[in-house]
């Protein structure tokens, strides 16, 4: 007597012992199969956007290099403002700038014009904000208390010397390309663009 199978009234059902591949497993096994076809090469930053990176980029220094200013303000040591109450400080003559770092350090009880992404001075390590501070080309003043590090980036806050940056595979964009800039990356290995050629019969 022959026996009929279940009812399943099912248009995608699949034969006893055969199973449907998840999505994502198939995706993962198509992956595992796959390989690359093309070479690489070398190319500028300039030149590298929507390219694919064919191995990973290691950061060659810090991103900042330096301690720096995240303001525009007054630089000066933190200790000297750590209280409640008016703090005064003698204004340095020179100041330090972006690409222009002081040369000389910043005595104790003087506060020197900083601005953003400066090194911080010797002898500087706390940033007070220029909306913050009323001076007369002499001293500068304003209220404590300040946080000593206020408004500063440490070395490395961003990326430290051997992180990894840019990894294989990883399709690069702009954001990806001026995190390279920062570590003092110029030329990234990429994958090669596929050139592909269509015939219509």
């Amino acid at each position: 007597m022959v026996i009929p199978p279940p009812l399943k009234n099912d248009c995608f059902a699949l034969p006893p012992g055969v199973n449907w591949t998840p999505v994502d497993d198939a995706l993962t096994q198509l992956k595992s199969a796959l390989r690359c076809v093309v070479s690489t090469e070398t190319v500028d930053i300039s030149e590298a956007r929507d390219l694919f990176v064919a191995q990973d980029v290691i950061a060659p220094r810090a991103s900042p290099p330096k301690a720096n200013s995240a303001v525009d303000g007054y630089g000066f040591a933190g200790s000297l403002a750590s209280a409640e109450g008016v703090v005064r400080l003698a204004l340095h003559p020179e100041r330090a700038a972006a690409g222009v770092p002081l040369q000389s350090a910043v005595a104790e009880g003087q506060a020197v014009r900083i601005l953003t992404g400066a090194q911080l001075p010797e002898g500087v390590d706390t940033v007070v904000l220029q909306e913050d501070v009323a001076t007369d080309g002499q001293e500068v003043v304003f209220h404590g208390p300040l946080k000593a590090g206020a408004n500063t980036r440490k070395a490395g806050e961003d990326v430290n010397p051997a992180d990894v940056v840019l990894t294989t595979g990883q399709r690069l964009r702009a954001t990806d390309l001026s995190l390279a800039a920062s570590v003092g990356i110029s030329q990234i290995e990429c994958f090669r663009r596929l050139r592909i050629g269509v015939l219509s019969t």
